[in-house]
């Protein structure tokens, strides 16, 4: 072999050498992401065992686990005054409850969304475990959701409890809940593991975690009592109007606001019904035949966030005309003025009195210049807030 061909085997022998390495580096690094959630092994006590006496709950898991926000989304029903402590340490979480665990009483546990893997940070999905302190587990149910009065947007993270069918009407203020359950974000709650009977339902920010509602606090109540089992409950939460003697100081900022609730749903502006200043360019019409017609309805045309466009009582013709419209996109929704003061009026606790309906019209208005539109809204029927 001569020089210049040993050479040339080396250089080639090299070179494929580095090409496999190149080709081993280039495939798939550390395969696919890990999107499963922890799982359950077991618990002690065990889900759904009686006679409990231990006051902290273990929980295994299949791999190491961690808490995301356990102190807003671990919810021991029924309620206790002092906090649960929850820790994850490797693939086990405990829960210790502080207070003293009550005779013959089922409990349960909602973790929301708080468990997670280590590694990817998978949520365990609204995960829960129960036991009782007696010989039986309470076995009912109690779901629905919760949204706010006026935009029917869901109402997230709100508390949802019961009192006996029989309780005073000032039970609310006293006594914190029976049972309890928090809303997720869709505004749907399950309020679980209920005896037999009827109750008193409502629904509350109850952002100082009393259990409790204070005056300033956003609530919803039903009417009538429950009986459970009992699906497909809707609580609509407001904001009350303060009374005279709470209005000479002012009350923090939170406390009158919750999420979608605007100004106009504590103290509703009676201006809101005057007609809008107008582009004399703007030749849009919209004409609302509303179905079934009736002499307190109220329509409105809805811009932006739920900004209030115009405002229009119902004519004698069964319908209600917006005119000098710009193009752009809007929502419609109405309200029926039972009180008889033309604007939407919230509820009130004390008083008894629910918040006026509220309706929306299921899709948004795609409204162009120098095009007359119309719509029917079905309201009793078809109501819905468009996505």
């Amino acid at each position: 072999m001569t020089r210049g061909k040993g050479t040339l085997y080396v250089l080639t022998a090299v070179s494929c050498l580095l090409c496999a390495c190149a080709s081993r580096g280039a495939g798939p690094q550390g395969g696919p992401t890990d999107s499963i959630p922890p799982r359950v092994l077991s618990s002690i006590p065990a889900d759904g065992a009686t006679n409990v006496r231990k006051q902290e709950i273990q929980i295994r898991f299949d791999e190491y686990v961690t808490l995301d926000r356990a102190s807003e989304q671990v919810l021991v029903s029924p309620p206790s005054p002092s906090q649960p402590i929850v820790k994850a340490v490797g693939k086990k979480v405990s829960v210790t409850l502080n207070d003293s665990l009550l005779p013959n009483t089922t409990y349960t546990i909602y973790f929301g969304q708080a468990i997670r893997d280590n590694n990817e940070k998978n949520a365990l999905q609204n995960y829960t475990l129960s036991f009782s302190t007696g010989d039986e587990i309470d076995s009912l149910n109690l779901s629905g959701s919760v949204v706010f009065a006026q935009t029917l947007k869901p109402a997230s993270g709100v508390l949802v409890g019961i009192h006996p069918s029989g309780s005073e009407d000032s039970v609310v203020y006293k006594k914190p809940f029976l049972r309890v359950a928090r809303t997720d974000s869709t505004g749907r709650f399950d309020i679980r593991h209920i005896a037999a009977g009827s109750y008193r339902v409502y629904a509350l920010s109850d952002s100082n975690r009393t259990y409790t509602y204070e005056p300033n606090e956003p609530i919803a109540f039903t009417d009538e009592p429950v009986t459970v089992p009992y699906s497909g409950l809707e609580l609509r939460l407001f904001n009350g109007i303060l009374p005279k003697d709470t209005m000479r100081e002012s009350p923090p900022a939170d406390s009158l606001r919750t999420d979608s609730l605007s100004r106009d749903s504590i103290m509703p502006d009676t201006a809101t019904i005057k007609p809008p200043k107008v582009d004399s360019t703007a030749t849009a019409t919209l004409r609302v035949i509303v179905s079934p017609a009736a002499a307190d309805v109220f329509v409105q045309l809805l811009k932006g966030k739920d900004e209030t466009a115009a405002t229009r009582p119902l004519r004698e013709t069964g319908d209600v005309l917006f005119d000098r419209l710009k193009g752009d996109t809007y929502m419609l929704r109405l309200f029926l003025d039972l009180d008889g003061d033309s604007v939407w009026t919230t509820g009130d606790y004390l008083l008894k009195r629910q918040p006026e309906p509220m309706y929306y019209f299921p899709k948004r208005l795609k409204i162009r210049d120098n095009w007359d539109f119309e719509e029917t809204f079905r309201w009793q029927d078809e109501s819905a807030r468009p996505k």
